[in-house]
């Protein structure tokens, strides 16, 4: 288990010199914005409170795969060529929604692309909390793999955002899952300790993501981070954003919900995954293999996001991310009362 520090976007202003270097070609700059408000949610998405109130009567959450910008396919290079597009059509539909807390899976920096860690949490406002995943080779130290991933020109991870002027951040937990994917890819979980409303007094955020390895090793991971959930419950309630890479059933998410944890979404089983291509017409996804879950605390409703193109200045149709993303919310008890089970 590693240290706090290491897996956190440091504390202060986002200035204009950070928020270059969030596009530059250095790893992610140390910095952050304190959140304000957004402006107002778009009528497709079936928000209950247009907006946020002083005292919050519900917690929005959002989750979703954001697609790697590494190509690779050489002669398939949409992923990287769109990938400024792809992250502002995920802010603006983030910013319609006024998100308290999202979670990314294979959210990276590239030396070509820049960190979009530090481009969404400036964009968005939000205090952002990251662990690296990848590259990650065993006997190495942590500032080895960090110093390789610089040398490579990529970092690919699990990142939190959380609006921490309402919903203070307490502290983060990162770990390494057991088994590898292979030999120089690992699985990394984090979590996300929040201060909660008066009716409890601590909220748990977990988030990770399996894959490669096959339906055997990605439920051996997941028991792997169901150890570590377990370890780190607060007593609260607590929101699992994970992308499993296998669907409702599999003993990835069995190993899960084992715990206690409630799927909104088990009725409707929107598919999240995956389409072949984020250009142009694309068939629906088939398959859901990304999860917002939670126990001690249950959503009012939930829903697929990100689920819509928007479109380049060619006017091609274009998707944030090959996967779909999720959205739930959960009310806020008043004083005194306990969250709804």
């Amino acid at each position: 288990m590693l240290s706090r520090r290491r897996f956190l976007i440091g504390l202060g202003a986002l200035s204009a010199a950070g928020l270059a270097a969030a596009c530059s070609d250095k790893p992610p700059a140390d910095s952050y914005a304190r959140p304000i408000e957004t402006p107002e949610p778009t009528p497709t998405k079936p928000v209950p409170t247009p907006e946020p109130t002083p005292e919050p009567t519900e917690f929005r959450v959002a989750y979703l795969n954001l697609m790697s910008p590494i190509p690779t396919d050489a002669n398939e290079t949409s992923a990287a060529t769109t990938f400024d597009a792809r992250l502002q059509a995920v802010v603006e539909e983030l910013r319609a929604y006024k998100p308290d807390l999202v979670g990314f899976s294979e959210a990276t920096w590239t030396a070509a692309h820049g960190s979009a860690m530090a481009r969404l949490a400036a964009e968005l406002k939000m205090e952002p909390l990251f662990v690296q995943a990848n590259p990650w080779f065993a006997g190495r130290s942590d500032a080895q793999n960090k110093e390789l991933a610089k040398q490579i020109g990529f970092e690919e991870g699990e990142l939190v955002l959380v609006r921490s002027d309402r919903w203070v951040v307490l502290g983060a937990t990162p770990t390494w899952l057991n088994p590898r994917t292979s030999e120089t890819e690992g699985r990394a979980a984090l979590h996300v300790l929040l201060k909660g409303p008066p009716a409890f007094p601590s909220i748990d955020v977990f988030t990770t993501h399996l894959t490669g390895g096959g339906e055997r090793l990605r439920g051996q991971q997941a028991e792997s981070f169901a150890r570590f959930v377990s370890a780190q419950r607060s007593g609260g309630p607590a929101i699992v954003l994970a992308d499993l890479s296998d669907p409702p059933g599999s003993p990835a998410y069995e190993a899960i919900v084992a715990l206690g944890f409630e799927d909104p979404l088990a009725v409707s089983d929107p598919p999240t995954c995956c389409r072949p291509g984020i250009i142009g017409e694309q068939p629906a996804p088939t398959a859901r293999t990304s999860f917002i879950l939670s126990a001690g605390w249950r959503a009012s409703v939930a829903g697929p996001m990100f689920d819509r193109p928007t479109k380049l200045p060619d006017g091609r149709l274009l998707y944030a991310s090959d996967n779909n993303g999720l959205w739930a919310l959960f009310p806020v008890p008043k004083a005194g009362a306990t969250p709804p089970n």
